[in-house]
């Protein structure tokens, strides 16, 4: 008997831990097979997305995915795909494998560290490395890809070429000796609507107060975060009156979880699988985020009856057991609804059997019995997708993607239609001297600190006089550029704030606010001959939030002027884009030789090394296991921060059209951001 009860726990108790996909943002008919024993059902926004989920939406219809790493995966009408692979190994790395059978889908994302991140299409693949925007078009006799933004890896049986931003590739699988390649993206009407979701999801000031990277906008206009002295910052949703967690929804069952809680609330996603929800006086229900990205079903504790099941929240931290009552449990908490044993669903819509004394209608329980495992459900099959098997490029240096070498490549004119538009490259970008727009930083963005964002320095050409001493090819230390403009998030239209140069920054406690720190001392730079063009290259792709182009700048600008008097405002401008590119752990380690020099660094402007500390303070809180190192660097970044602040946040430096009011306010957010890194890195080492 044991052994049976064993085997009917859910996988999830005896697997390596799962990973699931949210169903997002979708509209018109949208259906999901999850399991290939199940029928197809139609969405239900929050339902979580295992491996192996089919997803297909009808004419008109458009849907959403969002991983867990922060990529988003997007279907357009009549488009059928799949979750091909979606699975974590021992290691920590994650695999990913989007395939589309049919129709339109688009990809925004990344892989972190050594993720394996790949696209498939009957036909074709293709791996991203980095940061990418892309394109999947199928139809029945031909597949095309084509880089909105990034670089991928594109693979085919006829090459393996890296497909770049601007690019279209078309295969077609019955003649996979060839393929074609079009120099520019044609445009289709979708691409605004996977543009705009790209906008929405891109910042969000949640992203400050959880460690996940899905689900976060939707927190943002729905409820607010508060911090309180024993459970540190948590999330209020806006809620009537007599509302309570795990009341609007329902209960699915999952092989790998068990019940799985499927929340209404459009913005029931992180606070039921990602932490535990509590009563606070004066407070109401808040959701206190978990310290761990690890996947949960919904924690409750569990109430059976005579065909009746009911439910509540888990307080943070309970280590419930049948020994006593759950911590929170009242009648006023707990949600009924009918039960039955092999219930696929538990759902308390309309239920009008509540009891009036639940102690004696039901008892407490840990769990409520599975379903049967029918053996019909093992031996269900689906139809192989169009896309076909895949390859996963190697994450070892040197490692090649196959050992035979490549066939030939051959490129040839498609027939029409569609026409295939050979066009020259384009024309050189204009000057960077032109004035910059808002850099999106995805993270909180305080007025005080960021209503006027630091200048980016005009590297355009200008002729001076020459310096003695040194070739007449040799740049100038670079003037001031034009006033940058208000962050994204003040929304199209707004009005411009231009503001005086701000005083000098205390940084660390090792310098009076009456007297310069060191990043405003003159310093005599001077670029190398030609280093002028790519730092202004650099600055086009940030202030055109091109984050993966500005990377591959910065390299190149690495790479070419290793020993650059402007190695200070590199690493400023690889933290911006690391950051634009949500890579936490890679905004550290740009961000840690300026916070270990916080005094001496070589900026002109006092508040691009505020900007540094404050991300690299916020951009720790989202590391699930930061590394010593990390560790280090975000304390003493914090720590700074909070020396910093009070120097600069004075009435002198409050531009005109900022109140006192907003100006305060941002040097309260600064200093709180700094505080709440410290007291979660307060237990590490």
């Amino acid at each position: 008997m044991k052994r049976l009860t064993w085997l009917l726990l859910p996988a999830a108790l005896i697997a390596a831990q799962a990973r699931y996909a949210r169903l997002g943002e979708f509209e018109g008919t949208v259906e999901v097979q999850l399991r290939a024993a199940d029928q197809w059902m139609p969405a239900e926004r929050n339902l979580p997305l295992p491996e192996s989920a089919w997803l297909r939406t009808g004419a008109a219809s458009r849907l959403e995915i969002e991983l867990d790493e922060g990529s988003a995966w997007r279907l357009g009408p009549d488009s059928q795909g799949e979750i091909s692979d979606y699975s974590r190994l021992s290691t920590g790395q994650r695999v990913t494998l989007l395939s589309l059978d049919h129709g339109l889908a688009y990809f925004t994302g990344q892989p972190e560290g050594k993720d394996a991140l790949t696209l498939a299409v009957p036909g074709a693949q293709v791996t991203l490395v980095r940061g990418a925007r892309v394109r999947l078009e199928v139809e029945e006799s031909w597949s095309q890809i084509s880089v909105i933004e990034g670089v991928v890896r594109f693979s085919s049986p006829a090459a393996e070429i890296d497909l770049r931003e601007g690019q279209t590739t078309r295969v077609e699988p019955a003649n996979p000796a060839r393929f074609f390649l079009n120099k520019e993206v044609p445009a289709m009407e979708s691409d605004q609507w996977s543009e705009a979701r790209d906008k929405t999801l891109q910042s969000s000031p949640s992203a400050g107060h959880v460690i996940e990277r899905y689900g976060l906008v939707d927190l943002d206009g729905a409820g607010e975060w508060t911090q309180t002295e024993d459970l540190g910052t948590v999330w209020k949703p806006k809620t009537p009156t007599g509302w309570t967690p795990y009341q609007n929804g329902r209960w699915r069952w999952y092989d790998t979880l068990g019940y799985t809680w499927v929340s209404d609330d459009q913005w029931g996603w992180l606070p039921y699988h990602y932490g535990r929800w509590t009563r606070k006086e004066n407070l109401g229900w808040v959701w206190v985020p978990a310290k761990t990205a690890v996947f949960k079903p919904g924690e409750v504790y569990w109430m059976r009856g005579a065909k009746l099941a009911g439910w509540g929240p888990l307080a943070p931290g309970e280590e419930w057991n049948l020994s006593a009552a759950p911590l929170q449990y009242l009648n006023v908490n707990t949600t009924f609804a009918a039960f039955q044993q092999d219930a696929a669903a538990i759902d308390p819509a309309g239920f009008t059997g509540r009891p009036k004394d639940p102690l004696l209608a039901a008892t407490f329980t840990l769990a409520l019995p599975s379903p049967a495992l029918l053996a019909s459900r093992l031996d269900a099959t689906r139809p192989e997708l169009r896309a076909g098997s895949t390859r996963v490029m190697p994450v070892l240096d040197g490692v090649t993607f196959q050992s035979a070498p490549a066939p030939t490549i051959v490129i040839t004119n498609p027939p029409a239609p569609p026409p295939v538009v050979v066009i020259t490259p384009p024309p050189d970008p204009p000057d960077p001297q032109t004035t910059p727009v808002a850099v999106a930083y995805p993270v909180p963005v305080y007025t005080g600190i960021l209503v006027n964002p630091p200048d980016h320095p005009d590297y355009s050409r200008r002729p001076v006089p020459p310096v003695p001493g040194t070739a007449s090819t040799a740049g100038t230390k670079p003037p001031v550029g034009p006033p940058a403009a208000p962050p994204a998030s003040s929304g199209p239209g707004a009005p411009r704030h231009d503001a005086p140069r701000p005083s000098p920054v205390e940084t660390g406690g090792t310098q009076k606010p009456d007297r310069p720190p060191a990043s405003v001392i003159n310093r005599d730079k001077r670029f190398r001959a030609g280093e002028r063009t790519i730092a202004g290259e650099v600055i086009k792709d940030v202030n055109g939030n091109n984050f993966a182009k500005a990377l591959v700048d910065l390299d190149s600008w690495t790479q070419h002027y290793h020993e650059s008097d402007y190695q200070d405002d590199r690493a400023y401008y690889y933290v911006l884009a690391h950051n634009g590119m949500q890579q936490p752990g890679k905004v550290l380690e740009a961000a840690a030789p300026l916070v270990a020099k916080t005094g001496g660094n070589s900026f002109d402007d006092p508040r691009q090394m505020i900007l540094v500390l404050y991300l690299a303070s916020v951009n720790a809180q989202k590391l699930p296991s930061p590394t010593r190192e990390q560790t280090v660097t975000a304390r003493t970044a914090a720590r700074s921060l909070l020396d910093s602040v009070p120097a600069y946040f004075t009435p002198e430096n409050r531009p005109p059209s900022t109140t006192n009011t907003d100006w305060m306010k941002a040097r309260t957010d600064l200093e709180t951001a700094a505080r709440t890194t410290l007291q979660a890195l307060g237990g590490r080492r």
